[in-house]
């Protein structure tokens, strides 16, 4: 999808965040610091993928900038959900026309990590271990060659500075 790919990531932040709006799943300011704080942790944990073991997340060359985050989430979503592609359009229109992330969510001094758990909680979940640890827990096999496993590995990367391995 070209067009997310021209976005500036400003743009690519406030489309990630108007979609989630659309379907009421963007957290008022204190839950997304919240989910942060959770993501925070989890990029430091070995993530549990459903029925699959072994080394299952893509690496990433250091930590990734907010922007692109956003952008390889969009492209992610539109590539993977089909029925959210015109819903991620209509999010470019509206920021091209002037519309910003919805103002209770602020990119500032919340990480994007929240919108990118958010925007992908039907492959991806933060769950809580017996040791009360938060950790990525992934429903899907074959991660490490997957677009979702990459995707995971440069949010990880963003928490941590690292591969996220």
């Amino acid at each position: 999808m070209s067009e997310v790919d021209a976005l500036t990531d400003e743009q690519a932040i406030a489309v990630l965040a108007l979609v989630l709006d659309r379907d009421r799943r963007l957290p008022d300011l204190t839950r997304a610091r919240q989910l942060d704080a959770q993501i925070s942790e989890a990029a430091g944990q070995p993530v549990e993928i459903e029925g699959a073991t072994g080394p299952n997340v893509a690496t990433a060359d250091g930590p990734v900038a907010p922007g692109a985050l956003a952008r390889d989430t969009l492209a992610y979503l539109a590539a993977e959900r089909p029925d959210v592609a015109p819903v991620v359009e209509r999010a470019i229109a509206m920021t091209r026309q002037g519309f910003s992330a919805p103002s209770r969510f602020d990119p500032v001094t919340v990480g994007v990590g929240a919108l990118v758990v958010l925007a992908l909680q039907t492959d991806l979940e933060l769950e809580r271990t017996t040791a009360g640890k938060w950790r990525f827990k992934v429903h899907k096999k074959a991660l490490s060659d997957s677009v979702l496993g990459k995707l995971l590995g440069k949010l990880i990367a963003t928490y941590t500075g690292d591969s996220g391995q």
